[in-house]
């Protein structure tokens, strides 16, 4: 900035330079014309007065009668007083057969032999004479004896005026030099005598024109010069001259001026330059500092934010960024460890759910025959059986690796269920009130699922209000939008349906609030809680493609919202259970396996059941036992994921082989149970574990049904 405000600084200097020297060079040539008029006028009027004056003279009779005498002496004394009565500063007498008759003179520098000579070389009226350094204008009358024809001559007068330097300045005006030039030579001068050379060089090398305004260089000086021709039998010029430089010496002085006053508006600018650069860097040095530190990781760094400039917003947008960044990477690092636990939790309930399930086959086949001294420590051992299938669909549940039987539900429908049951769990000294909006929309979710999130949430407000208080359940129809996802990356910008849950309870600061979500972080005293009912509502809602959000101020209370994608679809009626024993049943099963204890029980309590059972440990089995059996396979029940080969790839083998099969697949965790789930076709039954003999059974009737149904519609319809 200040490279280009110095050239166009230097660039106007230079452009009003030269226009100044144009305008002195114009208003010079104006000078000089105008003086070099003004001394022609007035040395035009001088000459005529002279002459008139030489005229009076030469026509006096005291004049006519000296000449007369044609005596030199007797003209000589006569005439002295004539030259200090008319002022002139030279006057000389000729006899009419030219003698000098008379010579005076006010300098004594005069030689009268070149006197002489100069008389006779002017014919004229006027002439100019250069004689001992001094010039003179002369003006030449003759002096006449008688009148008429009776005239005759008595000789000539000259009288002469010395053009002095003073007199001609003050003819001038005192402001040009001037020059008196016969033929290239100088004759007088105001310069000083030393340049005169120089003066009569430059005219030979620039001859003079007339009414032309050259620039001649006298002594390393430059001037302009103009000239007028003075008439005479001898004619002179007479030059002005106007000193260029003297003129221009000005615009040094301007420049120099101009310099200083620059180099300190250049420093002023700098410093003034610098001082504003500096408020504008120094917060662009922090943005960029701000910048590296985020990309080493450090979110908490401070930037000071002063004025409300752009810079200003442009660091508080910075500001705002970071915050953002921040809290996707705390929720990233959250999630990431929820994850890597859950992946662990998962792996643990997936070796667990099928001990759980060993332990309470064989309790029911115990309790089967059991006497009445051991039927209740049998039944104890499936109460504890039952506690941990509970704690393993905690684990999964917040591992997300559970298999869902998500529904088109009402949110509404299911709260209201749930509601009296609320009101037995949470106790008479908590009000309960319920809000429902009638205009959300249907939710895709396991209602189980759904009642566990509602149940956990109502345990943890009952146990935050020790002492009474209030517990407000409400749904909500409302759209996130993009801002709203911005900041909250498993945000799909829709619409969604908000369940709240608020209690007026004793609230968390925000150092619990960053770990709630986290397996077995627990503020209850030891012995009342597991951790895992939050990081439990967690998974299920995240599972669901659904988003929690909490708010809590300590000695306020809390307050859960669920957001669960909101679709256009109608909810189905609930199914209803049909409660009872095991149905019993006939048939051959397939039953694969790879955990043996397990494929033993289950093989077990189905022979129980009147069904033939074929067991085998993975799919490779299973062929070679489906092979060596070569009846008729009624119904496949396996595992999802098996060593050497899985349970669908064995089904679209076995189907092949045997039309109208019915399939049950079981899954516990799985990382490719979602996958799975989506390719085990419609005519399928997905049992989750851990499960008992009697859903087992039921499964088996319902795949049998559906398989039946099928082949009578298929038989139908190759009739018609």
């Amino acid at each position: 900035m200040l490279a280009v405000v110095f050239l166009l600084t230097a660039a106007m200097l230079l452009l009003v330079q030269a226009r100044m020297r144009r305008h002195v060079r114009e208003d010079l040539v104006s000078t000089l014309r105008a003086e070099s008029a003004v001394y022609n006028e007035i040395e035009k009027a001088r000459r005529e007065q002279a002459q008139q004056s030489a005229e009076m003279i030469a026509d006096q009779p005291s004049m006519k009668a000296l000449m007369s005498t044609n005596d030199r002496l007797t003209v000589e004394d006569g005439t002295e007083s004539i030259l200090r009565t008319s002022h002139a500063d030279l006057l000389i007498l000729e006899s009419i057969s030219g003698d000098l008759l008379a010579f005076h003179s006010t300098s004594a520098d005069v030689d009268v032999s070149t006197l002489k000579h100069l008389m006779q070389r002017s014919g004229g009226e006027e002439d100019w004479w250069y004689a001992g350094g001094h010039l003179y204008d002369v003006s030449l009358v003759p002096i006449v004896a008688g009148v008429n024809s009776n005239q005759r001559a008595l000789g000539r007068m000259a009288l002469g005026r010395e053009i002095s330097s003073k007199s001609t300045l003050d003819a001038a005006f005192g402001k040009a030099a001037f020059v008196f030039d016969r033929d290239g030579v100088v004759l007088l001068s105001s310069l000083p005598p030393g340049v005169w050379g120089d003066f009569e060089l430059a005219l030979k090398q620039k001859p003079a024109k007339a009414d032309s305004i050259p620039e001649v260089e006298i002594g390393s000086e430059r001037y302009l010069t103009h000239f007028v021709e003075l008439p005479g039998d001898h004619p002179v010029r007479f030059y002005s001259l106007q000193s260029y430089d003297q003129a221009t010496v000005f615009l040094g002085s301007l420049n120099r001026l101009l310099l200083i006053l620059g180099g300190l508006a250049v420093v002023a600018g700098a410093f003034v330059a610098f001082f504003i650069s500096r408020q504008v860097t120094r917060p662009l040095e922090r943005l960029v500092y701000g910048t590296r530190q985020l990309e080493k990781g450090d979110f908490e760094f401070n930037i000071p934010i002063q004025g409300n400039d752009e810079v200003a917003d442009l660091t508080r947008s910075f500001e705002d960024m970071r915050t953002s960044l921040r809290q996707s990477r705390e929720g990233l690092l959250r999630s990431a460890r929820l994850e890597a636990v859950g992946r662990l939790a998962g792996g643990v309930a997936h070796d667990f759910n099928n001990l759980v399930m060993i332990i309470k086959g064989y309790s029911d086949l115990l309790l089967d025959n059991a006497t009445p001294e051991a039927r209740p420590h049998l039944e104890e051992i499936k109460r504890a059986g039952d506690r941990a299938s509970g704690l393993t669909r905690q684990l999964l549940a917040f591992s997300r690796k559970q298999v869902l039987e998500p529904q088109v539900l009402d949110p509404n429908q299911t709260l209201k269920n749930m509601a009296k049951m609320l009101r037995v769990l949470i106790g008479e000294d908590i009000e309960l009130v319920t809000s429902f909006s009638d205009e959300i929309g249907r939710v895709l979710a396991d209602p189980g699922q759904l009642e566990q999130v509602l149940m956990n949430l109502a345990v943890n407000a009952r146990d935050a209000m020790p002492n009474g208080g209030k517990l407000i359940i409400e749904t909500q129809a409302c759209y996130l939008d993009a801002f709203y996802a911005a900041s909250h990356n498993e945000v799909t910008p829709g619409p969604f349906v908000m369940a709240a849950v608020t209690d007026t309870g004793c609230g968390m600061t925000q150092d619990i609030l960053a770990q709630i979500f986290e397996p077995f972080f627990t503020t209850k005293e030891a012995g009342r809680g597991t951790g895992l009912g939050l990081a439990t509502v967690y998974g299920i809602v995240k599972q669901s493609k659904g988003h929690i959000a909490v708010y809590s101020e300590p000695g306020v209370g809390t307050t859960f919202k669920i957001y669960l994608p909101s679709i256009d679809k109608s909810a189905p009626l609930a199914p209803v259970r049909q409660a009872g024993t095991a149905p019993r049943g006939s048939g051959t099963i397939l039953l694969v396996e790879d955990e043996a204890p397990l494929r033993v029980l289950a093989a077990e309590s189905l022979k129980r059941l009147g069904y033939t059972v074929l067991q085998a440990g993975n799919g490779l089995e299973a062929q070679a036992v489906t092979d060596q059996h070569g009846g008729r396979l009624d119904i496949v029940v396996t595992d999802i994921v098996m060593p050497r080969m899985g349970g669908v790839e064995l089904v679209e083998k076995l189907k092949q082989k045997h039309s109208g099969l019915a399939v049950i697949f079981m899954s516990g965790y799985t990382e490719l149970a979602a996958f799975e789930n989506a390719n085990i076709g419609s005519d399928s039954i997905l049992l989750n574990k851990p499960f008992s003999t009697e859903t087992l059974a039921h499964k088996i009737a319902e795949a049998l049904q559906r398989t039946n149904a099928g082949q009578k519609a298929l038989a139908a319809g190759s009739a018609g």
